[in-house]
């Protein structure tokens, strides 16, 4: 020891004085007093953590081993990173010793790995938690004057591919706040969505999606179209344009915002038209404070005693003779004008009535369930067109292709308020008809889990209609897939181990695939796109990292699903549109 302070002494920098030769040759003692294997045992376990990464400054070090994390985030495997390490970290605590030198590192080898004397004790957190953690292994590994040198015997663990998507990169369509209205998908295949711009009143900005949602242009309002009170500002689903409504001293107009060209408007909040056929009650809502619309109950278990209607399905009490009409009325609009209210005789409807091009669609109970039943109207005219038996329970959804539309039939899930099993145990019932060439097809069925945790909305193909469930399943999810036509329903799923979701941003049928998006554990969002029988098998893509990680501040998701593409659209202050396509690939549309 004295030899070495010696040399030392001789050997100072005359700058620096005593203080700085103390200061250096503490870091050595400490190193000294420790035992001769652990810069070795430093190195090793430094890269095992770390790589390549190991000797890099604290940013870049982190971000490295962000990248190795998510790699292996769905691994289980006993030789898994960072499980693999734990035999170095064992060697590293073992060489410290019991010296007041080694201390810190020593401590913070116990509270963060849990190593003990006992071998084999350290254990690496596989959460977030392990990046502080090992921040703080290399502070006081620092503070001994240990230093992370590659060690060639220990293998480097493998790095992912950087996230798709980061803050930086993150395209917005409005630099400004902007709350939204919509999106809305139009019967040609566009999207629409409003950006409504500051307080109190203003036009607002449209932005549409065309060519299969590949392509964005977003534009302000003519000067004709007046200022309305944003609050009240609403998307207008219609073919021949990009249309807005609000509130004036006249009541609700809609305007097209390309030449401010005005006409009458109606229907409920997200789903609103100026041309076509529309139900509402007997007075017009205010678009801005209206609800959505209830759940409409599922049928009701039969009374003991009485026999349901097939597989398990409950039974509906028929309405009494003497119930009287609901009070619904059917409004055409042609022209750039509504006609009079006309009267529904409905009686008892389950949930409330849809329109579907000229034709007024609603559910009545009956003594086995319920009756789809079908009328249209035409100049004032309303006529029966169909009335379908089948086992309808739930609520409507409907999309459309070219000149077909669907209409299905289902009930809520697991969690949802009122929400009940409508197929028997553990099941809903989806009942589904289709419109084509002036005839409505027969009805087909099929079920679903009732406690998934989401479920897409319906997609037309050119075939028929689809959606897309998902649920837990052990050491994974179970995801399914729902494909009808006139000629009736196919169910399909796949479980996927090692899936972890903390949140679904989305999922749904794209094409004959299905794409899923969720939070994982980690906090990051993953991606994975492929057919049923090769999504157990389909690799990841990590879509983007959370915002402690570089990851883009996302709000929540309001989905545009199609045959060709699914559009996201992040409902936050700086909204953002996310398309995804049949082949995986991911993009966010630009101005």
């Amino acid at each position: 020891m004295v030899t070495r302070m010696k040399i030392l002494g001789r050997s100072r920098d005359p700058k620096l004085g005593w203080l700085g030769t103390l200061g250096f040759s503490a870091g050595l003692l400490a190193v000294g007093c420790a035992g001769d294997d652990t810069p070795k045992a430093w190195s090793a376990l430094s890269t095992c953590l770390a790589g390549k990464a190991a000797k890099e400054p604290l940013p870049a070090r982190v971000q490295a081993m962000r990248l190795i994390q998510l790699a292996g985030a769905a691994s289980a495997a006993k030789d898994a990173w960072p499980k693999r390490c734990a035999p170095y970290a064992d060697d590293l605590y073992a060489s410290l010793g019991t010296s007041a030198d080694t201390a810190l590192l020593r401590g913070k080898m116990e509270q963060k790995l849990r190593c003990s004397p006992t071998k084999g004790s350290c254990t690496l957190p596989t959460d977030s938690s392990l990046l502080t953690a090992t921040t703080d292994l290399w502070d006081a590994a620092k503070s001994m004057g240990l230093s992370s040198e590659p060690a060639a015997s220990v293998p480097a663990p493998e790095s992912s591919p950087p996230p798709l998507l980061d803050s930086k990169g993150w395209k917005v369509l409005s630099e400004k706040p902007a709350g939204l209205a919509g999106p809305t998908l139009t019967s040609d295949g566009r999207g629409i969505l409003l950006l409504k711009v500051g307080e109190g009143r203003s036009r607002p900005r449209a932005c549409e999606f065309t060519d299969g949602l590949s392509k964005v242009r977003c534009f302000d309002a003519n000067p004709a179209v007046p200022e309305l009170p944003v609050q009240s500002i609403e998307v207008v689903s219609d073919a021949h344009g990009v249309f807005a409504a609000g509130l004036t001293d006249s009541g609700l107009v809609a305007y097209n915002l390309a030449n401010g060209e005005k006409s009458d408007v109606r229907g409920r909040s997200g789903h609103l038209l100026r041309e076509g056929v529309v139900v509402e009650r007997g007075t017009k809502d205010d678009v801005s404070q209206a609800p959505p619309p209830p759940m409409p109950s599922p049928l009701a278990k039969p009374a003991k005693g009485a026999k349901g209607k097939g597989k398990g399905k409950g039974k509906a009490d028929a309405p009494p003779k003497d119930v009287k009409e609901e009070g619904f009325v059917a409004v055409e609009l042609s022209g750039n004008k509504a006609s009079k209210d006309i009267k529904l005789p409905i009686k008892a409807p389950v949930g409330d009535p849809v329109a579907i091009g000229n034709q007024v669609l609603f559910l009545n109970a009956n003594e086995n369930g319920a009756d789809l039943v079908a009328k249209s109207l035409s100049h004032g005219h309303l006529k029966d067109v169909v009335t379908l038996k089948g086992s309808f329970a739930g609520s409507f959804h409907t999309c459309e292709a070219g000149s077909m539309q669907a209409v299905a039939v289902f009930g809520g899930r697991t969690g949802q308020n009122s929400a009940k099993p409508t197929a028997g145990a553990g099941k809903t019932q989806i009942s589904i008809t289709f419109f084509q060439n002036g005839t409505w097809s027969k009805v087909a069925e099929t079920t679903m889990p009732f406690e998934r945790a989401l479920n897409s909305e319906l997609v037309c193909t050119k075939t028929g209609a689809s959606l897309a469930w998902v649920k837990p399943a052990d050491n994974g999810v179970q995801v399914g897939r729902v494909d009808c036509s006139p000629e009736g329903c196919k169910a399909s799923d796949a479980t996927l181990p090692g899936v972890e979701s903390k949140w679904w941003w989305a999922l749904g049928p794209l094409g004959d695939k299905v794409f899923i998006m969720w939070r994982a554990g980690l906090g990051e969002t993953r991606l994975r796109v492929g057919s049923i029988a090769e999504l157990a098998t389909a690799k990841d893509s990590l879509l983007f990292d959370s915002p402690d990680y570089g990851g883009p501040t996302a709000g929540e998701i309001s989905p545009l699903l199609t045959e060709q593409a699914a559009l996201l659209v992040f409902r936050n202050e700086q909204p953002a549109a996310l398309r995804i396509a049949a082949d995986g690939s991911a993009k966010l549309l630009t101005l």
